[in-house]
């Protein structure tokens, strides 16, 4: 054996040791009495599979970085005005180096999987495309990347299908679309046409933003679960956000849900974003703008969530760190008492697991060794302390340990 994890506190479970060989889990006992190469003790702490972040607008990270490079007049914009003027700084390399820093966190914060947005449109151009698909080759031994292009401004101009082709030539794993953005219900309806479109002609998956605003007459969820059911797309469309869900009323609520259900959807809901981003009136009391997500799992809808946005003209804060996202998830989603915190668990491992295709994940024999020990006994402690990752195993190899590393044949540290 490679390695061994002991003593690992499953969640819900027993004490288990865990062998791991070959990047892949070998077993699960209650004690293995061989010996590996090195070992671990996990002395109790909580363990389980490691973190999948299934979105993140990589390319926005660290805006301010560019924003201070920018005229005083553009830096007092308004931030979605400032937003053009800064892509317009944008060149492969440099977006590189600031999501390089967006990975080296999702490593140290547990992470296996992560589906990286790159904005596509006349101000950017390919330069975010092109840097996240460096990145998906840097990291590739160590996490599962996946490049989603996203026509960010919408398809006001013919210029950004051709992009967004070129993009898909480059090598995108996935089609993003914002039909909510465009002005009119028929542009919305043709944004939506020309996502599936594409994804059709050239086999992939889509994923959504869909309504991040505070308003009922806001309703591109409905037309893009009517074209996945339209086009045979079920289960291959995600939709982000989808706050305006939460302000219609209840008896077309129920019915877009059931379109959701029906065309195999999988819904984010990046609460921490949604309460900055989302769209209030001048005068409080502001309106929760998180999505129906508890009807949403009562209907059978897989529900994930994930970082979203790191210091960009959307949210301003985030550290990639999806522990910090589960613990915004359990208070605006009200995942508090009786264990139901237990219920945000899978928004930030297994659901969005099976969003990304990931089919050897989990803790069990023959997934791969994604594991996570966290300096706690429980996942609600894990949630309440904001725990430490003390190891972070990917693929088989320690990524990150906060504890020694006993080697049978002397001492890592």
């Amino acid at each position: 054996m490679e390695l061994i994890l002991r003593n690992a506190q499953i969640h819900n479970g027993p004490r288990v040791d865990i062998a791991i060989d070959g990047g892949k889990i070998a077993a699960i006992e209650s004690h293995i009495p061989a010996t590996a190469q090195n070992e671990i003790d996990a002395d109790g702490r909580l363990t389980i599979p490691a973190f999948v972040n299934s979105q993140l607008h990589a390319c926005k990270s660290f805006w301010r970085r560019l924003l201070a490079q920018l005229p005083p007049e553009v830096q007092v914009l308004p931030p979605f005005q400032a937003a053009a003027h800064v892509k317009r700084l944008y060149t492969a390399d440099e977006v590189f180096s600031r999501v390089d820093e967006v990975m080296q966190l999702a490593i140290r914060h547990g992470t296996c999987a992560i589906r990286l947005f790159a904005d596509v449109d006349g101000d950017g151009g390919l330069a975010p495309v092109e840097a996240l698909l460096r990145l998906r080759e840097k990291y590739r031994e160590w996490l599962t990347v996946q490049v989603v292009a996203f026509p960010q401004d919408g398809f006001a101009t013919p210029e950004t299908e051709k992009l967004m082709r070129q993009a898909l030539e480059m090598g995108a794993d996935l089609l993003g679309g914002i039909p909510w953005i465009e002005a009119g219900t028929a542009a919305q309806q043709h944004h939506t046409e020309r996502c599936f479109a594409l994804a059709q002609e050239y086999d992939r998956d889509l994923h959504f933003v869909c309504d991040d605003i505070a308003d009922p007459a806001s309703r591109s969820l409905e037309m893009v679960a009517r074209q996945t059911l339209a086009t045979g797309w079920q289960g291959r469309v995600a939709a982000t956000q989808c706050a305006a869900l939460a302000f219609y009323d209840d008896a077309y609520a129920a019915q877009v849900i059931g379109l959701v259900k029906e065309a195999g959807m999988t819904i984010l809901s990046n609460s921490h974003v949604s309460l900055i981003a989302t769209e209030f009136p001048e005068r409080q009391p502001w309106p929760r703008s998180i999505t129906r997500v508890r009807e949403l799992l009562e209907a059978g809808v897989p529900v994930a969530c994930g970082q979203d946005d790191i210091d960009n003209w959307f949210y301003p804060f985030g550290r990639n760190d999806l522990l910090e996202v589960a613990q915004f998830m359990a208070h605006n989603g009200r995942f508090a008492w009786n264990g139901e915190v237990d219920r945000v668990l899978p928004m930030v491992t297994s659901t969005p697991a099976r969003l990304l295709g990931l089919d050897d994940y989990g803790l069990s024999v023959g997934a791969a060794a994604n594991l996570l020990v966290l300096d706690a006994p429980d996942w609600h402690s894990a949630i309440q302390f904001q725990a430490e990752k003390q190891v972070v195993i990917l693929r088989g190899q320690v990524a990150s340990a906060a504890q020694r590393i006993v080697a049978t044949a002397g001492k890592l540290r």
